[in-house]
């Protein structure tokens, strides 16, 4: 049911770290230029895994529920792949290009979002959250490791053909194991217009899972965004002159670690409560946030950097739990579509943000003190919001 993520993951962490960022390295005002065309990119893919979400709580075709938009996202997002390798000319091309891969791969991401609450009771979630936020960080360290190297060796086509096939066998995987079980709870005939509109028709009583869904979009953005900026960090700040082998290495690094807390602490969750373990979490990030600008040296990266990734792997894992304990059955593609937003929002956002300073700044040194700066107060806004979170309604 999680292999998906493996592909998927793969896929962004490739273009977010190594792709998107070599393609514009050679312009000038890089940095605003990636941040603009993450945001647009991004927040499009995010529209369409809100409607792909909703639809597929009501509008079934094929064989099932969800298996069919996560397939054809597969496929959208496999020609979109090769599409933007012819259109990567100019700023517009490279522009159109990631607007195309997200829209694609979110068709399957609000689809497969709300399989937890489909299939798994709440004592199950923690542990299932845990083994998803494994799968999830085995993709990224797939994007480190292999996408890494074949940018290093000069053949990035290879490396979206490996994207590509990993792309279509997990998908295959994960819809032909819910397959059996992947049916419409209630039938329904309504309207494309009418389920559309039904995206923004909230039920009452949620105001818990919403400060869920913005803390949850607040810490993400302390994270997700850096991954665009990583390759600049360690060209103009560590002047490394392979920058791509050093984001490999730290990438992989912290993802091991983060993986590793994804797992033990996403089923601890199960026995301690989720919402204790993400405050204190939260803490942790935003003091690593703080510390790395501090000491410009790889490994002290690497250590700062392991602390975030832990606070990382856990929050990923649980909040995920958490947004899958509250989200009611019937409409679970929805609620989760939204709680996607924390992801899929703040891989849009944040990046515009980080872009901004860095433009502004124009002091690469003083603009990533700024960036971590801004990372930090983002972990600890998280923080304040998941105080809101009442227990009970977990």
């Amino acid at each position: 049911m999680n292999s998906i993520h493996i592909g998927t993951n793969f896929l962004w962490i490739s273009f977010e770290s190594y792709i998107l960022p070599i393609e514009l390295i050679n312009f000038v005002n890089n940095s605003l230029f990636l941040g603009f065309i993450a945001f647009i990119g991004t927040a499009a893919g995010v529209f369409i895994g809100l409607i792909s979400g909703t639809a597929s709580d009501k509008y079934t075709f094929l064989w099932g529920r969800r298996g069919p938009y996560i397939i054809i996202g597969v496929i959208l997002t496999v020609f979109s792949i090769f599409l933007d390798e012819v259109m990567k000319i100019n700023v517009f091309g490279i522009l159109i290009g990631y607007i195309m891969i997200q829209i694609s791969s979110n068709i399957s991401v609000g689809a497969y979002q709300p399989l937890f609450v489909d299939f798994l009771h709440k004592d199950e979630r923690g542990a299932a959250a845990g083994i998803n936020g494994l799968f999830i960080l085995i993709g990224s360290a797939m994007g480190y490791a292999v996408t890494g190297y074949f940018i290093t060796v000069g053949k990035t086509i290879y490396g979206l053909i490996v994207i590509s096939a990993v792309l279509i066998f997990t998908g295959i995987l994960t819809t032909g194991t819910i397959k059996k079980d992947d049916s419409v709870i209630v039938h329904s005939r309504e309207r494309l217009f009418k389920i559309f509109m039904d995206i923004f028709n909230l039920k009452k009583g949620i105001k818990s899972y919403i400060y869920v869904v913005l803390g949850s979009f607040m810490v993400f953005s302390g994270v997700v965004g850096l991954s665009f900026f990583e390759l600049y960090f360690f060209k103009y700040i560590l002047n490394y002159s392979n920058p791509a082998y050093y984001v490999s290495i730290a990438g992989i690094v912290v993802l091991m670690v983060s993986a590793l807390a994804s797992v033990v602490f996403g089923i601890f969750s199960d026995r301690v409560g989720r919402v204790k373990m993400l405050l204190f979490t939260t803490l942790i990030g935003s003091l690593a946030m703080f510390l790395i600008p501090e000491f410009e040296k790889f490994t002290y990266f690497l250590i700062f950097g392991s602390m975030i990734g832990i606070s990382y792997g856990i929050f990923m894992s649980v909040s995920k739990a958490l947004a899958s304990d509250m989200s009611p059955r019937e409409e679970a593609g929805k609620f989760m579509a939204y709680y996607n937003i924390a992801t899929g929002g703040a891989s849009s956002i944040s990046p515009l943000i980080y872009g901004l300073i860095l433009f502004f700044v124009k002091s690469y040194s003083l603009g990533f003190k700024l960036v971590f700066y801004t990372a930090g107060v983002f972990f600890i806004i998280g923080f304040l919001l998941f105080l809101y979170v009442k227990i009970s309604d977990q």
